[in-house]
């Protein structure tokens, strides 16, 4: 059933079929509100509700009207909170001024309830965000999905999301040098870290991906500087340098959405040998409750426990380091970006100082009797980033590569052949299959 109704907040009630394509009054939907964010442009805003029993669990499924077969990204499905008022629900991943239609599908009793066809008010538009450019060498090997990323230190100053066809999908305004942003662990909101690097003094913010609520200048991550990870619960994760000096230690401190901040461990002599400390890049993995650390000076990845446990030392010398012989030399040159999967796969991002910049990829076998390291590959391309730039494996074994200061994210298919090449301004980037739900690489 195609009805489309052309409403904004106006209350509408229709009676529609229980999955079995027969009408019935048990199925009748309220839709109180169906509006794009007055915040953000490319935000759909539902609320609904159904008469009787209340569901056990629905979804709202929207799709692009009149889409184009070329394009990856025609639309998704928005999973509904039901503890939520009017089960308020977040349509993302919006094309800017495009139209929308949507229904909702909502179980209870064993039987799906699905509405009739509502149209969405026509999206908007980013007058402030560059362009993005999409240039593509496999087309049957691009897949649908979402980049997060920041402008990094070009402007204006930017938190956004590119999706796989190129189109600014969200936008707003970010911390100065944003290096990193990305949704908090459960998709709900926008965290930005301004990069800092000189330990000057610098911002953590978050918004809400409606635009509706958020902060800026959190108080206690003054100091936070050039990352983040996300964590279960709303929490986020950064280095907080510990003194006014430049390159000094820092602090892991994590900050639960209630503000408070607490101090998991030292970054420092305790886990590496320097004599400065520039820690760059940060994850944390679910899979053992654990984060990966990069620093650029000694050129090190350092796989540590959320208690401050050491486990092992990639890169850099090995040399009398606090890993001991948990440690894997290598003579790198400025070590920022990396992804660690479950199944012990390394990828690492080595900028260089001259030339293109390096993706090495290891296969790291550590258990609590063993540690071993074997090289995989060591790829080559034609780009570079002299700071930031990132690596990520994506679902399916194709691998993204962001190479920030020369303003491009590149895909590669399994076999390290270009896919496509996004053209923008960017910082760290991480992608995503769906805008909802935990992200798969924190």
């Amino acid at each position: 059933m195609n009805r489309f109704p052309l409403l904004a907040t106006l209350v509408l009630v229709s009676a529609i079929n229980c999955g079995d394509g027969t009408p019935s009054d048990t199925c009748t939907f309220t839709l109180s509100k169906n509006q794009i964010s007055p915040k953000l442009a490319t935000v759909g805003v539902v609320e609904w509700s159904l008469a009787g029993e209340a569901p056990t669990s629905a979804k709202i499924v929207y799709m692009l009207k009149n889409a184009a077969s070329s394009l990856l990204n025609r639309g998704g499905e928005a999973p509904v909170s039901l503890d939520k008022p009017h089960y308020r629900t977040l349509l993302l991943g919006l094309k800017p001024s495009s139209n929308y239609a949507f229904h909702i599908e909502a179980t209870r009793a064993g039987k799906t309830c699905i509405s009739p066809d509502y149209a969405l008010p026509m999206t908007g538009n980013f007058p402030t965000a560059r362009p993005v450019t999409v240039t593509v060498a496999q087309a049957e090997k691009r897949r649908p999905g979402f980049i997060v990323t920041s402008s990094g230190t070009t402007l204006p100053n930017s938190a956004f999301i590119i999706d796989a066809d190129g189109a600014i999908v969200w936008w707003a305004p970010a911390p100065e040098n944003p290096s990193r942003a990305n949704l908090d662990y459960e998709g709900e909101a926008m965290w930005m870290i301004s990069l800092n690097m000189i330990n000057t003094g610098g911002e953590m913010r978050y918004l809400s991906l409606d635009g509706e609520r958020g902060q800026e200048n959190i108080p206690g991550l003054e100091y936070s500087h050039h990352d983040f990870t996300v964590l279960p619960g709303g929490r986020i994760a950064a280095p907080v340098w510990v003194s006014p000096d430049i390159d000094p230690e820092s602090d892991l401190v994590v900050r639960s959405p209630d503000g408070m901040l607490s101090t998991l461990f030292r970054i420092g002599r305790n886990l590496y040998t320097s004599d400065a400390f520039h820690a760059n890049a940060l994850h944390y993995h679910p899979f053992d409750d654990s984060f990966t650390i990069a620093d650029r000076n000694p050129n090190v990845f350092v796989k540590v426990s959320a208690m401050g446990t050491l486990a092992w030392q990639v890169g850099g010398s090995c040399d009398g380091v606090p890993a001991g012989d948990r440690c894997y030399p290598q003579n790198w040159q400025v070590v920022h970006g990396h992804h660690l999967l479950d199944n012990g796969t390394l990828l690492a991002f080595n900028n260089g100082f001259s030339g293109p910049s390096h993706i090495f990829e290891f296969q790291v076998n550590a258990t609590p009797a063993s540690f071993t390291t074997t090289p995989v590959k060591d790829y080559e391309g034609t780009a570079s980033s002299f700071n930031l730039g990132d690596v990520q494996r994506l679902p399916g074994g194709n691998t993204l590569i962001t190479y920030a200061t020369d303003e491009r994210i590149v895909e590669l298919d399994a076999d390290w052949n270009t896919v496509q090449t996004f053209s923008a301004r960017i910082g760290y980037a991480t992608w995503r299959p769906t805008l909802y739900g935990p992200p798969i690489r924190p």
